[in-house]
């Protein structure tokens, strides 16, 4: 999955899914983002956007394993347009 902002903070990336085994895949980031201000410049020298990226991977790991069993349901849209 890619992305890229067309309004706001600019920021893009992706997240790629990497089959290790089976039950076991490996989840990687990577993301490009300006920072606004000082503040926000000292936030990011100090690591606190990766340490917030970490921790919400770790929350999507734990949302994913504790469904169990994939249910094939499809709850989303994809659309190649950035205008819908």
């Amino acid at each position: 999955m890619a992305w890229k902002s067309t309004n706001g903070d600019t920021n893009a990336g992706v997240v790629t899914f990497h089959k290790l085994d089976d039950g076991l895949t490996q989840v990687m980031v990577q993301m490009d983002y300006e920072t606004a201000g000082a503040v926000e410049a000292v936030g990011d020298a100090l690591g606190i956007a990766q340490r917030r990226v970490k921790g919400d991977l770790e929350r999507f790991k734990q949302l994913i394993e504790s469904r169990g069993e994939a249910d094939g349901a499809w709850r989303g849209e994809v659309s190649q347009d950035p205008t819908t």
